[in-house]
């Protein structure tokens, strides 16, 4: 019997509930073949909670910038991985000062 398409199994899983479960979620570019990691709950801080299969199409690799080849992966930690397992943490949010200008009569 064939496998289930990945990104189906995806659509059913929120942001939400792989933070509630204590899930990974793993961002991998295939073009470059570099692998990232995020918690959930960092995630869930810059943006509301949404189907993970949406949450693959916000991501693009930093150092190709491209976007078509991003892959995502719900990961359940392990005991063993503790402590070995290199993971992005959110720091802080900066927010960017632009100034719009109009010209108008006086």
């Amino acid at each position: 019997m064939p496998e289930m398409n990945y990104a189906k199994k995806l659509r059913g899983w929120s942001l939400s509930d792989a933070a509630d479960a204590g899930q990974l979620l793993e961002v991998t570019c295939q073009f470059c073949r570099r692998t990232h990691r995020y918690f959930p709950h960092d995630l869930l801080k810059l943006t509301e909670s949404v189907s993970l299969d949406r949450m693959a199409s916000r991501f693009h690799c930093q150092r190709c910038d491209r976007s078509d080849y991003m892959v995502l992966k719900v990961v359940q930690l392990w005991g063993s991985e503790y402590g070995k397992l290199e993971v992005r943490r959110l720091v802080k949010v900066t927010t960017l000062k632009k100034p719009i200008w109009e010209d108008g009569v006086l």
